[in-house]
């Protein structure tokens, strides 16, 4: 087999041992209230360090006197959202583990509603392969009866009466089949959106699997192969 042959089937092995690399899930509602959750909290820039990845979440609100919004994890089965002014400085970028008391003014202002958008930024390609919301403070990651989200600034429309996920979302069992949105591709270091359509909402949970580099596994596959010639000839 020539050597250009062997480091293109290396580098078959090496993308098809990344594809399989597991997925993540980021379940806002645990990240808030789960053990050694960050608690009913607001943040300028909320960090996430995945598996394969690392997110920067930040969010934005037009109606706003100042036109600067915190990323916000409520407590009680809500999830992420977008509040626009906190009670006290103190509180904001502050990890409150266990705390559920409310930092957001006006305390109503804790989800995406009108002229509010939320801003994920990862720092390689991945595929988003799920998305799921809620629009009240329940267990069920429903939202009832919606029309759309704006997913980058395009309408997309709910499936069937709400993304409801069965028995929950980490199961991801065939009862969740249809109850989500998704998949997207998030190129690196470019925002992926979610803002408001006509259903205030917070986003419960994403599944989320970084995208292995072609061109950085060819590379690879093709050093390895040199570096096993040049031993080779070496040898002899």
């Amino acid at each position: 087999m020539s050597i250009l042959k062997k480091a293109l089937s290396l580098a078959t092995v090496l993308a098809l041992g990344s594809t399989a690399a597991r997925a993540d899930i980021i379940d806002f509602v645990n990240l808030t209230e789960g053990a050694g959750g960050l608690g009913e909290s607001a943040w300028s820039t909320l960090n996430i360090a995945g598996s394969d990845f690392n997110l920067a979440i930040t969010g934005s609100k037009s109606t706003d006197d100042d036109d600067f919004a915190f990323a916000y994890l409520d407590w009680n089965h809500a999830g992420l959202g977008v509040c626009g002014d906190v009670t006290s400085e103190q509180y904001e970028d502050a990890t409150r583990t266990g705390l559920s008391s409310n930092v957001c003014a006006p305390g109503s202002d804790d989800n995406v509603t009108i002229g509010e958008m939320l801003y994920f930024t990862f720092d390689t390609n991945v595929i988003i392969e799920r998305i799921w919301f809620n629009n009240t403070h329940d267990d069920d990651r429903v939202i009832l009866d919606p029309e759309y989200i704006m997913i980058n600034g395009s309408q997309e429309p709910g499936p069937g009466n709400g993304y409801a996920t069965g028995n929950g979302y980490n199961s991801r069992s065939d009862s969740d089949v249809g109850n989500f949105l998704g998949p997207y591709g998030a190129t690196a270091g470019i925002a992926f959106t979610i803002g408001f359509g006509d259903e205030q909402f917070y986003v419960s949970g994403m599944e989320v699997r970084a995208v292995p580099e072609p061109g950085t596994l060819a590379l690879l596959g093709i050093g390895l192969i040199g570096m096993g010639a040049a031993r080779r000839r070496r040898k002899t």
